[in-house]
């Protein structure tokens, strides 16, 4: 069930064991404010594949949002974690155009 909400985000913290947990506050029309945290684990922030830091915010947004639209908003859990399958789903692409672009590298999708 589709809920229309007001997702604001509140801020970051470290977990015990590395990771952060990303906390949002949430509303909507005749709701009293959810505040819920997302969690993205220490090693999906270090290696090869990481997540940097500025897209966790993105990517547990993108989490919420998708909740919402299968979930009431007084059913948002107050905590969650990211896996492997949520981060593949809303993680930020480079687009192609710009691997063609001067001076952004085209394997890496990087500048270089």
């Amino acid at each position: 069930m589709k809920t229309k909400a007001n997702i604001r985000y509140l801020g970051f913290r470290s977990t015990n064991e590395g990771g952060r947990y990303f906390d949002f506050c949430v509303s909507g029309p005749g709701v009293a404010e959810i505040l819920t945290s997302c969690e993205i684990p220490a090693h999906f922030l270090h290696g090869a594949g990481r997540v940097p830091l500025q897209q966790g915010v993105g990517i547990c947004y993108e989490k919420l949002k998708q909740l919402l639209e299968t979930r009431l908003l007084t059913e948002l859990p107050t905590q969650m974690c990211l896996t492997a399958s949520d981060l593949e789903s809303h993680r930020q692409v480079v687009p192609d155009s710009f691997t063609s672009m001067p001076g952004f590298g085209a394997s890496s999708g990087k500048i270089s």
